[in-house]
């Protein structure tokens, strides 16, 4: 029985161990390192960004990872808090009235309706031409979206409302230079097509560029739309952020930055991965994106998945479960032994068995 049982033995683990290393050759799963969000989101809450820090934290709390760890239970209800106080609001509200822009929704929407009412426009023409008198640097663009903005305002009212979606892709614009969000390629057009909104006395080659600003801006909200806008190259990228971001709605900012924007890259690769999957698979950075595409949804899910349930189902014979423990585990240089010493014992009984036969 223990002559049989050997020779099996030996032959299923030297099968076993051939499996793992050409699974890893494809993708080598045991690399995968979880990103701890904890680090990053304590430099924002440092720093006083309590809406990013949020943001950014709750993309990771649905994970058992972040979700079952007390300090991130405990950092995520720190910022709540803060977020929720009303003298914060208050503070906020008062801040995009006065400067025009806020890292948070209250702010920024306070920003945005003085921008929409004149008082905006207004406001930052008389700051840029206090900066032309005293000789300062002034801000071509903002000067460009003010102007645009009060024709726009004219034009609106003159025809009953018809161009109020220019006026809110100038707003959101204005606000996003200010934060630093609009990027060169747009400024350049923008900026370009005002002045000919200025000697036309028409909006209607501005309307052509920012219509699908406006669109996006009712699809996603602001702070998305300026997102995207901020890592677009081109009218025909900022195409494809809008159907990143319809996608994987308010969890796109988040998702982009864990992957250092190659999410965008793998969404398009992999147009019939579930959300589910896909966002899971960007917890583990980039590379998880990359496995995700490798070893196929079912594979990768069933990699990554078996921990919550190891101790549940290995005594039952799972295994699945058991390779996944292997392949997350065993060294390559343990596998390539267990490999070679099989070869070297069935080779060598091979020739045992043929000069016992001769």
């Amino acid at each position: 029985m223990l002559k049989l049982f050997t020779p099996v033995f030996i032959l299923l683990l030297t099968i076993g161990s051939l499996l793992i290393l050409q699974e890893r050759k494809v993708f080598d799963y045991s690399t995968l390192v979880h990103i701890d969000p904890i680090p990053h989101t304590e430099k924002l809450v440092v720093e006083e960004r309590y809406a990013e820090a949020e943001e950014y934290l709750s993309f990771f709390m649905n994970e058992p990872y972040v979700k079952e760890n007390p300090k991130a239970q405990l950092l995520l209800k720190l910022i709540q808090k803060k977020r929720d106080s009303s003298e914060y609001k208050t503070e906020k509200f008062i801040e995009g009235i006065v400067k025009g822009e806020s890292d948070e929704d209250i702010g920024r929407i306070s920003a945005i309706a003085s921008d929409f009412l004149v008082i905006g426009d207004i406001r930052d023409l008389s700051i840029q031409g206090a900066n032309y008198a005293n000789g300062k640097e002034v801000d071509n663009l903002i000067v460009a979206l003010s102007s645009l903005g009060l024709l726009a305002t004219a034009t609106t009212v003159y025809s009953a409302g018809a161009t109020a979606p220019v006026k809110t892709s100038i707003s959101v614009l204005k606000y996003g230079k200010k934060v630093n969000k609009i990027p060169l390629w747009l400024q350049e057009k923008i900026i370009r097509y005002a002045k000919v909104a200025k000697e036309t006395k028409s909006l209607d080659k501005v309307n052509t560029l920012l219509q699908p600003i406006s669109k996006l801006y009712n699809k996603v909200g602001l702070n998305q739309t300026l997102n995207l806008l901020k890592i677009s190259k081109n009218s025909k990228e900022l195409k494809a952020l809008a159907n990143f971001s319809s996608r994987f709605g308010k969890k796109s900012p988040v998702l982009l930055l864990a992957t250092n924007n190659r999410a965008l890259h793998y969404a398009t690769a992999m147009p019939n991965v579930s959300t589910k999957s896909f966002i899971h698979a960007s917890t583990y950075g980039e590379d998880g994106l990359k496995g995700l595409k490798k070893l196929g949804e079912a594979k990768f899910m069933k990699r990554v998945g078996f921990y919550a349930n190891l101790s549940k189902t290995t005594y039952k014979g799972n295994l699945n479960s058991l390779f996944n423990y292997l392949l997350k585990n065993i060294p390559n240089s343990i596998l390539y032994g267990i490999v070679f010493l099989g070869l070297f014992y069935f080779i060598s009984k091979f020739f045992s068995l043929v000069k016992k036969r001769t």
